[in-house]
């Protein structure tokens, strides 16, 4: 038992104390900090003033209602601005004037014709993309059109018919035994930011540290450092002992990223900002957790002795890349339907891939964040994990035992097999 302790010692010492390391976190570490603080300082080069839209003297009744319907807003995004009214062409000469000189962005001219019960309205300006404007734009008018209609009913009752309705959401479950039901909004919110979080840790850790495995046996291989160690230490204290050290290393890493979130996060135009938007980690249960390390450490694991089983087949470093190919096709595959899935959580092939141990570290603990699973299938697809796990690990061992000893060209599926057979379980 001490070897093993031994391989994984080593295995996390090199990587920790390798200069690549610490720029790789360093670098990490500042693209979490842009990233958090990215609308912040975002917001800082923004402007807060409103657009600003003429409207012509001549529609002064129009005008002055739009103007009293934005202002009426906390934070107004769009400011109505009377010009002076003349003859349609002077108008028109005066409104592309105000636009060249940037003293607004656009100009309502409002004809006599009548559609829907109210006087046709065009936006006219250089740049009529701007769809925000466009949907501010047609609100005030609809509520200009509105009053209108409402004018003649009591101010008790107009406020009675204009205030907001009230709709509050929550996630249910049509089963006592299902996880995950029962969320509301704020839950909801914290369950997909936990999942899109454990997508994207789970994708980023097996593609780097996978690959980092194979890498280093690999090179151990090639250097022919591996003969002297499959006489010192049994071929699978050895590989688990690699797969161990580099997930501490992984786990690591994601710390340092974990508390240097935890630190942006703190900062108080981010804690104004989460605020804001009704968002609390006490929404998030404990289970979920439990289930985010046990899918996780899972996963890993799984994707890992894969790893290793290629890359002790492998004689040149050079040749790594090419030879876990299938095995990142597996992984993207699985990441690819759990991004769609997001949406659609509960879909009948996303169930179906949620038992698959290649899948289900991410589309099962995707289902326990977003849908509403039954208990009885968390505990059959995790069961399902730790026995192919098991029995990968088993596989690989006996590839690795094998393959570690092997020079050359890459081996066939058949000399390999013919080479496991050679040795003695």
């Amino acid at each position: 038992m001490n070897s093993i302790f031994t391989v994984i010692k080593f295995t996390f010492m090199t990587a920790f104390t390798a200069k690549s390391f610490k720029i790789s976190s360093l670098i990490m570490v500042l693209l979490v900090t842009i990233g958090i603080n990215l609308p912040a300082v975002i917001s800082q080069f923004s402007s807060n003033e409103p657009d600003k839209v003429g409207v012509f003297a001549s529609q002064t009744e129009i005008a002055a209602k739009l103007d009293a319907f934005y202002k009426s807003h906390k934070a107004p995004t769009v400011q109505i601005v009377t010009l002076p009214g003349g003859s349609k062409e002077a108008n028109e000469q005066l409104g592309k004037e105000k636009i060249k000189s940037k003293e607004i962005k656009g100009y309502l001219e409002v004809s006599d014709q009548i559609v829907g019960g109210f006087p046709k309205v065009t936006y006219k300006s250089d740049d009529t993309k701007n769809s925000a404007l466009m949907r501010e734009l047609q609100m005030g008018l609809q509520a200009v059109k509105t009053d209108g209609i409402l004018k003649n009913i009591p101010k008790e009752q107009l406020d009675i018919i204009q205030a907001p309705i009230a709709l509050d959401t929550l996630q249910i479950s049509t089963s006592n035994e299902a996880v995950g039901g029962g969320k509301t909004e704020g839950e909801m919110i914290m369950s997909y930011i936990m999942v899109y979080a454990m997508l994207m840790l789970q994708y980023m850790s097996i593609m780097m540290y996978g690959t980092a495995v194979a890498t280093t046996i690999t090179q151990e291989k090639s250097t022919r450092v591996m003969e002297l160690l499959v006489t010192s230490v049994d071929s699978l204290k050895q590989m688990l002992g690699k797969i161990i050290g580099t997930c501490f290393i992984a786990l690591s890493q994601l710390g340092v990223l974990g508390i240097a979130a935890a630190i942006n996060l703190m900062l108080p135009h981010n804690q104004q900002e989460i605020s804001s938007l009704g968002i609390h980690l006490s929404d998030i249960p404990v289970s979920t957790f439990i289930y985010f390390i046990i899918f996780f450490l899972g996963g890993f694991f799984l994707y890992a002795v894969l790893y290793a089983a290629v890359g002790s087949i492998v004689s040149r470093v050079e040749d790594v890349g090419q030879a876990v190919m299938p095995i990142m096709f597996l992984m993207i595959a699985g990441f690819m339907v759990s991004m769609v899935a997001l949406q659609n959580p509960n879909a009948s092939h996303v169930v179906v891939m949620s038992f698959i141990p290649f899948f289900s570290p991410l589309i099962m603990f995707l289902r326990i964040g977003m849908g509403n699973p039954e208990q009885w299938e968390i505990l059959v697809s995790i069961a399902i994990l730790i026995v192919s796990t098991g029995f990968f690990t088993w596989l690989a061992a006996k590839i690795y035992r094998t393959g570690v000893m092997l020079y050359g060209k890459r081996p066939t599926i058949k000399e390999l097999r013919r080479a496991m057979k050679a040795f003695k379980a």
